[in-house]
């Protein structure tokens, strides 16, 4: 038996006299957590890049008798001086005129596009912060996974050369000492411990229901709360970041996997501050920066186009100041066992 629409003959015929409403705005579907951009100093440079030197050879002193000569020494060098390029992010869409005369209730079509536009490119910034690899494309910077002196290796063990670790794979067991090695590494103390969601879900189940394989107490393991009455995970008083921008990696890279779920993961431990302090920062030039961040560009009108147009550009690096500043142990099983 069809269903009784009254006077139309099926509900279908119906609905062609009413019409939806429309929710002004863009759900947001997108959530991520752990940005650096807020967290990164910055430092503003008037040219296109920044060198800078490190200390390698210190002068060292000696004991001399009375009356002996003192001898004049000259043996003071420098590492490799770092030369740090800013790097252009952007990214321009069309606005259709068509659109931007007809398409006025509910939306502004143009602040749908620059609100979009501006997460999506900040996105990508929060990514290269990361994994920007000037070998696989020279017009992007180079993120924190590849500011150390050498890139990941099988093998890889904490020294007075390397700030990373290699802790194996899959098959590997991370430990309680090797976090607090970690957190020595970094000169004098790290700000944040940098890692995915997964490996700090594993470190919190340590704490609580897996436990440590051993007798040792879990007091490294601690909670605090932030401004907002959020949870902080703590690790021997080293607050945990907790980033959905840190994504599985494939084993000794700092590459992105493309997206395969190998369960290898990466920890970070990061003492940000001025590169003249020696730590993490962002390097901006020309009108980058401020609240909005990028620089925004209307073009009025397109040739052979009846659009115009809008422009976010940005122009940024990452920058080290010390190889003290950062540490790494990387090829980790982001949700394996965790002993003393």
């Amino acid at each position: 038996m069809a269903a009784i629409v009254g006077h139309f003959s099926t509900l279908a015929e119906a609905q062609k006299l009413v019409r939806s409403e429309l929710l002004a705005g863009v759900i947001q579907e997108v959530y991520e957590e752990g940005s650096l951009l807020p967290l990164l100093p910055v430092m503003s440079i008037s040219s296109k890049s920044l060198l800078y030197n490190r200390e390698s050879t210190l002068p060292s002193g000696a004991f001399f008798d009375i009356h002996e000569q003192i001898p004049w020494t000259a043996d003071v060098d420098y590492a490799a001086q770092v030369e740090v390029a800013l790097k252009r992010v952007a990214r321009q869409d069309i606005l259709d005129n068509f659109i931007l005369d007809t398409y006025k209730d509910p939306n502004d079509y143009k602040a749908i596009v620059l609100s979009q536009l501006r997460k999506g490119v900040m996105r990508t910034i929060e990514n290269k912060l990361i994994f920007g690899d000037i070998d696989n494309d020279a017009a992007e910077f180079d993120g924190m996974g590849k500011l150390f002196s050498a890139d990941a290796a099988t093998g890889d063990a904490f020294s007075t050369t390397s700030q990373q670790k290699d802790q194996g794979g899959s098959s590997s067991v991370m430990t309680m000492t090797d976090m607090r090695i970690l957190i020595d590494r970094v000169k004098p103390r790290p700000d944040k411990l940098i890692v995915s969601r997964t490996f700090r879900n594993t470190l919190s189940a340590t704490a609580f229901e897996k436990g440590i394989a051993s007798t040792i107490p879990i007091g490294s393991i601690v909670y605090g709360k932030d401004e907002f009455g959020r949870r902080v995970d703590f690790f021997d008083g080293v607050p945990l970041l907790v980033s959905d921008y840190m994504v599985n990696v494939a084993d000794n890279t700092a590459a992105e996997d493309d997206g395969n779920d190998s369960g290898i993961t990466q920890v970070f431990a990061v003492r940000f501050g001025q590169v003249g302090d020696g730590g993490l920062c962002l390097l901006i030039g020309g009108n980058t920066g401020g609240p909005e961040f990028f620089m925004v560009k209307e073009l009025e009108a397109l040739e052979d186009y009846d659009a115009g147009g809008i422009r976010l550009t940005a122009y940024c690096a990452l920058a080290l100041g010390s190889t003290q500043a950062m540490a790494r142990i990387h090829s980790v099983d982001e949700d394996g066992t965790i002993t003393a």
